[in-house]
């Protein structure tokens, strides 16, 4: 046991603070993961079935991946996204001329969140595609800004935006063709 404990990996939990830094990890991804929450019971309570069942009634184009595949990805997109904003949140906490770019670059990550929760029942509880779609593409466009006033506070905190940018331009083309196919 004692092995595990002096693994390296866990020399910022031994650390002075290193449980608070742990929570405040956990506080930054239980945020996101409530949000997350919301967003997908909201969109299935108002169709009154899932989103993987509505999925694939959708006429759909031949690029589409298969439903399995959206919870897969975006848990993993969940995790890399919360982490980039925790360690904004960290810059934030020491005094320096990253803070107010960390500070900035939060505040288009808690933008990000809301978008982020407008899709899912815009496109399946209201089966809204295009206004759905609309979300998708401001959300892409605000990640980059994001990404961008990140990268002044901390440049690996802007590399790990960087999947869900690719990700969402990806959904807001898809989402794009599922509502033409659709309406």
């Amino acid at each position: 046991m004692r092995e595990l404990i002096d693994h390296p990996s866990w020399s910022a939990v031994r650390r002075p603070g290193g449980w608070r830094e742990l929570a405040s990890w956990a506080g930054v991804a239980g945020v996101y993961a409530a949000a997350q929450g919301l967003s997908a019971w909201s969109g299935q309570r108002a169709a009154r079935r899932g989103t993987r069942d509505q999925y694939q009634d959708f006429r759909q184009p031949s690029f589409a991946p298969p439903g399995p595949v959206f919870p897969v990805v975006w848990s993993a997109l969940n995790l890399t996204t919360a982490t980039s904003a925790w360690r904004l949140w960290r810059v934030r906490r020491v005094p320096g001329p990253e803070v107010p770019h960390a500070q900035s670059a939060l505040t288009w990550w808690a933008l990000a969140v809301l978008l982020r929760s407008w899709y899912v029942p815009l496109e399946f509880g209201g089966r809204r595609y295009w206004a759905a779609t609309a979300d998708s593409a401001l959300l892409c466009a605000v990640m980059v800004r994001y990404a961008a006033v990140a990268r002044r506070a901390d440049p690996a905190a802007a590399a790990l935006a960087v999947p869900e940018i690719a990700w969402t331009a990806f959904a807001t083309v898809l989402s794009a063709t599922i509502a033409a196919q659709n309406t």
